[in-house]
């Protein structure tokens, strides 16, 4: 069971996503917050599985206040909402550390596979911000993995943790969360189980 905090500065946009998810069996409880400080002092009184908030949350940006957010509760998951589908946005958003990435019009299964993989401590991004983000990168030619995104999966098939991983290439483990993210995206996998099965089918790691 879930508990998840909701953070946006749109009240009708919390109220629906309240409703919609209520609907979600797996789901304790939903909590909602307009601005930053009611979503601070929330977090100082009490555990939440999952937030969603919204990148651009009043005055403040969610890529900002990202950091922050994690050293109140550093085993939250955070998942940005968004309305915003441009390349920029994506791309910073996954560079900041989010734990996943939605769009306010992706629907219902969108949301809820999103917070499963969550709950299992894996990334996602809906379909539209997949297809986005490939297209940049097609569209420049840039959608070839690097030699350090090639040794991060390598290490991922053999099975490492995150942590493993980051002491074996002498990184922090939040770069290697980035790259992680950056290696869904490209290999188009909305899980570690369908990013592995990617790279051995494209011959891209040593099995």
């Amino acid at each position: 069971m879930m508990k998840i905090l909701l953070a946006d500065d749109h009240f009708l946009v919390l109220e629906g996503l309240e409703v919609l998810l209520s609907t979600f069996n797996f789901v304790e409880k939903t909590e909602t917050v307009l601005d930053y400080i009611a979503l601070k002092e929330v977090l100082q009184q009490e555990h939440f599985d999952v937030l969603l908030l919204d990148i651009h949350f009043g005055d403040y940006d969610g890529r900002e206040i990202l950091g922050e957010i994690k050293q109140l509760a550093p085993k939250l998951k955070i998942i940005a909402l968004t309305s915003h589908s441009d390349s920029a946005t994506i791309k910073s958003s996954v560079n900041a550390g989010f734990d996943g990435y939605l769009l306010k019009i992706d629907g219902r299964d969108e949301i809820e596979q999103a917070l499963k993989a969550a709950m299992k401590g894996e990334r996602y991004f809906s379909s539209k911000t997949q297809q986005t983000f490939f297209e940049m990168n097609t569209s420049k030619n840039n959608n070839a993995l690097t030699q350090r995104e090639k040794e991060v999966l390598q290490l991922i098939v053999q099975e490492f943790t995150t942590k493993e991983i980051a002491e074996q290439l002498c990184l922090s483990e939040k770069t290697i969360e980035t790259h992680r993210a950056s290696l869904m995206l490209k290999l188009e996998a909305r899980n570690i189980a369908g990013m592995v099965k990617k790279a051995i089918v494209q011959g891209l790691v040593d099995v």
